[in-house]
């Protein structure tokens, strides 16, 4: 198949690039060239091209401004909602990078038919992108989370880097909310999976292993030698734990890196 790949020099888009590319015919739509794949340079915030030709999209492109509210809003709105209706109906098959934040927050589980409630301008973006992809037969993934070695920025890597700098740790609540971290590399598995599916679907995309902010926090500090310095503030709400057993038996993906072995590579970077 030809698949196209937006957001392709990003963290999950970087080390999906030659996983995919040993089994398809890949073209990256990126900011900039990547080595050894064709490259349609455009920012999907603005006007962009589509090749033709294609049998796949992969949509995994996000706004570089999407922790700037409300200054940022038009450019998250442009990559998360314009671009991807721009994108479906350009290729038979579709993949939608979601997210586990249009979920409620929930004491239990969130399986794909909990109840949505996101509670930002981002995930709210992203459920509209859902909810203009699901006539098109899309196959929507709702990541939970995802990290590895060279990540900057997103949850786990700004935990590591101030666990490793000796920095003090804010935790809201006690033990903090509980989250189910997916390592890269089986994340990059899901979407190959999710490509080759070729049937609508709604599928959670997460790790196996449930575990509260300060015990990741712990964990860190104890694999990088080191004793945690954690202060609690006020509770910030519900947990975001996924139910994966769609990713398992539909995607026939099962996460390989245990959360340790993940946090050790993040932490030797």
């Amino acid at each position: 198949m030809r698949v196209l790949v937006t957001g392709a020099t990003g963290f999950l888009g970087r080390h999906l690039l030659p996983e995919l590319a040993e089994r398809h015919e890949v073209v990256a739509l990126a900011r900039r060239p990547v080595d050894g794949i064709e490259t349609v340079v455009a920012d999907l915030a603005g006007d962009f091209p589509v090749p033709d030709g294609l049998d796949a999209v992969v949509h995994l492109a996000q706004s570089r401004r999407y922790r700037e509210w409300p200054e940022g809003a038009a450019d998250v709105y442009a990559v998360n909602v314009n671009a991807t209706f721009r994108l479906l109906g350009r290729a038979e098959r579709f993949v939608l990078a979601s997210t586990g934040g249009v979920y409620a927050p929930s004491s239990d589980p969130l399986d794909e038919d909990a109840p949505l409630a996101p509670t930002g301008f981002y995930p709210r973006s992203k459920l509209a992108a859902e909810l203009l992809a699901g006539p098109y037969g899309a196959v929507i993934l709702r990541p939970f989370f995802i990290y590895g070695p060279g990540q900057e920025g997103m949850l786990i890597a700004s935990l590591a880097t101030r666990v490793q700098a000796g920095d003090e740790v804010v935790v809201q609540g006690d033990p903090g909310i509980r989250i189910t971290p997916i390592h890269v590399s089986d994340a990059v598995r899901a979407v190959v999976a999710a490509v080759e599916l070729g049937r609508p679907a709604t599928v959670n995309v997460a790790g196996a292993e449930a575990i509260a902010l300060t015990e990741l926090v712990q964990l860190l500090a104890e694999l990088d030698g080191r004793d945690p310095r954690i202060r609690h503030a006020e509770d910030a709400g519900g947990d975001l734990v996924a139910d994966i057993r769609r990713m398992r038996q539909l995607l026939g993906v099962t996460p390989a890196v245990s959360l340790r072995d993940g946090l050790a590579g993040v932490l030797a970077r």
